[in-house]
């Protein structure tokens, strides 16, 4: 029976600042075993920090611009309307593909946007960008009745009443729901370590993710949304989801042979959200560089719509995901015009338009300019775009919080300055930074009736009506490596989530493709084995184009977008 060589622990979004006070109170032991036996570090993600492209990163060794994935959506080449992406929209080979090709055997399961799964020498269970459980997600599809047999049940990818979180009976179905999914994706992990072992595994596990954006008020008693009577009973709802998938890290290392190398890794951190909220497209609009449709703010018009979002915002808050994912597919046309006049993108008038965001999207807070040559109706001559980006920038810093007179958003990032590679180009020209400590906001969609409102709230201190994010990410997350070869208990400087990759290639002695942007870090190993293994750096991997035909059908964009609602990624 083979025995695995690396194995790979996801634990999405985990954060040290929530680890690390928890294991000085004698919490966490797996970990902390792991930590002691091994090497520990802060890793830094991508930026921005978010599912798609951070985890897409770690997959590649490369950052956005040469993989090409950026976010849960992109733009259409020759238009405005936003697609939702998916691991046909990578355009690196992932590391899964270069570890088979030196002779290697692989097998994953749940990582994000690895749908539609690739045909490795060994198995992949695709992440979050599936549409649903009856999607071609596993290959070899055998494997699928196989794992469904030994569950007693179908694999349950969403969580039912996620979206529809009004009351507290809803809450605690969440979390039940939640110890439910773990406990289905640890029992298939121990099975596939079992009966079907590969030289290189990994196993990912997405709950924490979750209660972080939903849960984190609870927890959290300088939260502006903090609620004393629900804290009572959801406070420690996050530390719960935290020790059960230690206590799964510990049953997956247990069954390991003492040479296997283990790497515990998170996409990102976690963190608060706070009340300051930006309105970018209503800020564009009041600085003169987005227009509305004339029609946009018209009585009838502007009743219609409101009358339409008030629908759509019901039905979202009072039918779980199954019903919601049903309903879209009977009424597609119902559905697109209602997200529609919920979004308000297409009221506005492109004929005017310089600058524009796309608020669907709960992050990043990403600004594109209208540029001729590249949008269909773009307006921006090539020769004003770095006056107009200057303007931008300067009228970004220039909000400011009411109650300190400093900066919302510290920095503004241009996309040469984080992109490179062939794809750089796909992605918006202007990145807000809403990750850091020191510059945090959310964003909410702007209405063209709305134009005259303040484009910056600072909300209310008070509990929630409605289901809300109350956490959200940060850019730093977890690192723990353990290995014969690798140094114990010690502290990893500066690693980066795109060195994992080149980390895990080098400790199986193949050669790191000299176009990957991560490195190999070097001083976890043991300097016996740097001096039996130097480093080897071996052809590039390259690039390839996008297929075509790869996205997703009107169902499946239906199921994918109600699952990111629900999560809280889209509006």
């Amino acid at each position: 029976m083979k025995k695995p060589k690396v194995v790979v622990i996801g634990l999405d979004a985990a954060t040290w600042t929530l680890i690390q006070p928890w294991m000085a109170e004698g919490s966490m032991p797996n970990l902390a075993r792991l930590m002691k036996g091994g090497a520990k570090g802060t890793l830094q993600s991508v930026l921005p920090p978010i599912t798609p492209p951070a985890w897409t990163s770690f997959m590649t060794g490369k950052q956005p611009g040469k993989h090409g994935i950026f976010n849960f959506v992109e733009s259409e080449p020759d238009g405005y309307a936003m697609n939702y992406a998916n691991a046909t929209s990578r355009r690196s080979p992932t590391v899964w593909k270069l570890l088979n090709d030196a002779g290697f055997t692989v097998g994953t399961m749940n990582i994000p946007f690895t749908y539609p799964p690739e045909k490795l020498n060994g198995f992949q269970i695709s992440g979050m960008d599936t549409p649903s459980e009856t999607s071609p997600f596993i290959h070899p599809r055998e494997l699928k009745d196989e794992l469904v047999k030994h569950l007693g049940h179908d694999l349950q990818l969403d969580l039912r009443f996620l979206g529809s979180m009004t009351n507290d009976v809803r809450r605690s179905q969440v979390l039940d729901e939640m110890r439910e999914m773990d406990e289905q994706w640890s029992k298939v992990a121990l099975y596939l370590l079992e009966k079907h072992p590969q030289d290189v595994m990994m196993f990912v596990f997405m709950s924490i993710d979750t209660v972080q954006h939903y849960f984190w008020q609870y927890m959290d008693k300088s939260h502006f949304l903090y609620d004393p009577p629900l804290a009572a009973k959801f406070g420690d709802a996050i530390r719960k989801v935290y020790e059960r998938l230690d206590v799964v890290v510990g049953q997956i290392v247990d069954r390991l042979p003492a040479e296997t190398a283990v790497f515990v890794v998170s996409d990102h951190g976690g963190g608060p959200v706070v009340d300051r909220t930006i309105y970018l497209n209503r800020y564009l609009a009041q600085l003169g560089l987005l227009h509305y449709k004339e029609n946009a703010t018209s009585g009838l018009r502007t009743l219609g719509q409101k009358v339409m979002r008030a629908g759509f915002s019901a039905i979202r808050s009072t039918l779980t995901s199954r019903q919601k994912v049903k309903l879209a597919a009977l009424f597609p046309e119902m559905r697109r015009k209602s997200e529609l006049a919920f979004s308000s993108f297409t009221a506005i008038d492109w004929s005017r338009t310089k600058a524009y965001c796309s608020e669907v999207l709960a992050a990043p807070p990403s600004i594109y300019i209208n540029l001729k040559g590249v949008k269909p109706e773009g307006i921006v001559d090539p020769k004003d775009y770095d006056s107009l980006v200057n303007e931008i920038i300067a009228k970004i810093y220039a909000l400011k919080d009411p109650r300190d007179g400093q900066p919302v958003i510290k920095k503004v990032w241009r996309r040469e300055e984080i992109f490179h590679g062939p794809f750089a180009e796909e992605t918006a020209d202007l990145i807000l930074d809403w990750w850091n400590e020191n510059s945090l906001f959310s964003t909410s969609p702007s209405f063209p009736e709305d134009t005259d409102q303040p484009a910056l709230v600072i909300r209310e201190h008070k509990a929630s009506e409605t289901s809300e994010w109350g956490g959200t990410h940060r850019l730093f997350g977890i690192l723990v490596a353990r290995s014969p070869v690798i140094n114990p208990n010690m502290e990893v400087q500066s690693p980066r989530l795109i060195d994992i990759s080149p980390t895990i290639l080098h400790l199986l002695g193949v050669p790191v493709p000299e176009d990957m942007d991560g490195r190999v870090l070097e001083s976890i190993f043991k300097p016996e084995f740097l001096r039996a293994h130097p480093l080897r750096s071996g052809a590039a991997s390259g690039t390839s184009e996008m297929e075509q035909n790869s996205g997703y059908t009107d169902e499946e964009s239906a199921k994918v977008e109600e699952r990111l609602q629900a999560l809280g990624y889209l509006e």
